[in-house]
């Protein structure tokens, strides 16, 4: 590791641009939005450092890819078990789908309707095992993939098949992602989800790939796809995060506690009554709904509280535009506008969430930490499972927020603003939980790496502060 540190230093004293490579994937915005802010602050640091993202489903023919990302949300949403099976990895799935054992009827079923969305004439020819014709390379690998899952008994050496296609496409994708590393030519590398992490293992171990590794974890649990012994350093959540992490067998010294990566902003939050002076809202009892840039059961709980006839509180909604329900929220904000405000999804929602006195939505790692920097308890009402499972145990652990069903929100939300005890105290649990330097804490962490040769070290050229 070393030698590629020493010559990405050597690099930068002749004058060459530093590059860093940031890694992501899609469907999540979370990723992204942690990269950028460890993006922001090494440009602040070091002006002429030149970054670059590739979210890994781009290594993909487009349809794969849409296929891919479309099957993960709707699994979520429609088969929540399967999906919690599937990141748990439970044994029973992964012998399925490696065609060890034949598949239950629900998977089936699943991978069927998902094949018939996006690629009709492959599932048409697949039910009389006919031959089909395939786009692409990666459009011929996936449907036989689903095929020999769904049809293990009628292919012969279907068990044969399946485990040589899975190792296939990993190979593939590996491949392609060592290609494009090379091309680049990063200094090193940062990671904020965990399948390209582990994509880069296999050529960091033959040597192909010398550059650092940072593996950034953006939720409050751990999944092992993220283990790998070629991940220079990890920089997770918080502590229990790091225990968890190293009870699965990392060193604790490649353990960093960071914090999940925020934008600047929210360093430098606004109080309350500024942020409702800044926002032209009233200081009456406040609540944030957020359902991330897809509005994920927004429209749901924004309908529980104007339903609720005993409270009027004042409602502030982020959503994107390409939440389902936009329409409807818009024609809501109009018909309730003295309590009902709509906003568009932002990478900076510190003012929404200052003004608010609770943060209710999708349990998401990067928005409980942008809630827990600004000091405000968070009400999970829509929760995915897997990784969001654990933002959850967290949120009820440190006793900074709950989990609540959709028609149970009225009464949750009753029982917190009568007993303003109680709130104040899951605000400051929630204020001393926060991290809202951890993208700095990042840097410092990739700067510590560099420092381990003092010789070739070199001072960035401005402060910290942004």
């Amino acid at each position: 590791m070393m030698t590629g540190l020493w010559e990405m230093r050597c690099s930068f004293l002749q004058g060459n641009i530093m590059k860093c490579l940031f890694l992501t994937s899609s469907p999540g915005y979370g990723h992204t939005r942690a990269a950028e802010a460890i993006d922001m602050v090494l440009r602040c640091r070091y002006p002429g450092i030149e970054t670059e993202y590739l979210d890994i489903t781009n290594l993909m023919d487009r349809q794969v890819s849409d296929a891919i990302q479309d099957g993960y949300l709707r699994m979520t949403a429609e088969q929540p078990a399967l999906y919690q099976k599937l990141y748990d990895m439970d044994k029973d799935i992964y012998r399925q789908l490696a065609g060890k054992i034949p598949a239950d009827q629900n998977l089936i079923d699943f991978l069927d309707e998902q094949q018939r969305r996006f690629f009709p004439e492959v599932a048409e020819r697949a039910r009389f095992c006919q031959l089909a014709s395939y786009k692409s390379l990666d459009s011929a690998l996936l449907n036989t993939l689903i095929n020999s899952v769904c049809n293990r008994n009628k292919i012969p050496a279907g068990r044969l098949l399946t485990q040589g296609l899975l190792a296939l496409i990993y190979n593939i994708l590996a491949a392609r992602l060592r290609k494009f590393v090379s091309e680049y030519e990063p200094d090193f590398l940062i990671v904020t989800q965990m399948y390209p992490n582990a994509l880069l293992s296999h050529s960091i171990k033959k040597g192909l790939i010398k550059q650092p590794v940072i593996g950034v974890l953006t939720d409050y649990g751990v999944h092992g796809v993220w283990v790998r012994d070629t991940t220079s350093v990890y920089c997770v959540s918080h502590e229990e995060a790091a225990e968890e992490l190293h009870q699965q067998g990392i060193a604790e010294e490649r353990i960093k506690v960071t914090g999940i990566p925020l934008v600047p902003a929210f360093s430098n939050i606004p109080t309350q009554s500024q942020a409702r002076a800044y926002l032209d809202l009233n200081s009456g009892p406040t609540v944030l709904i957020t359902g991330g840039q897809c509005g994920i059961g927004v429209m749901d709980a924004v309908k529980q509280l104007l339903n609720d006839d005993r409270h009027q509180y004042q409602i502030l909604v982020a959503a994107g535009s390409n939440t389902a329900a936009i329409d409807d929220l818009q024609q809501l904000a109009k018909r309730y506008h003295n309590r009902f405000k709509l906003y568009g999804w932002c990478k900076d929602i510190s003012h929404l969430i200052c003004a608010a006195d609770i943060v209710i939505g999708k349990p998401g790692g990067l928005t409980l930490s942008e809630t827990l920097a600004c000091g405000r308890p968070f009400i999970a009402t829509c929760c995915l499972g897997g990784q969001e499972a654990h933002n959850v145990q967290f949120l009820q652990a440190k006793k900074v927020g709950l989990q609540a069903e959709l028609d149970q929100l009225p009464k949750v939300l009753d029982d917190l603003f009568s007993n303003p005890e109680l709130l104040r105290n899951m605000k400051r649990n929630a204020y001393q939980l926060g991290r809202p330097d951890a993208a700095r804490a990042v840097v410092a962490e990739l700067e510590n790496i560099l420092r381990q040769d003092d010789e070739m070290y070199i001072e960035p050229t401005s402060a910290f502060g942004l």
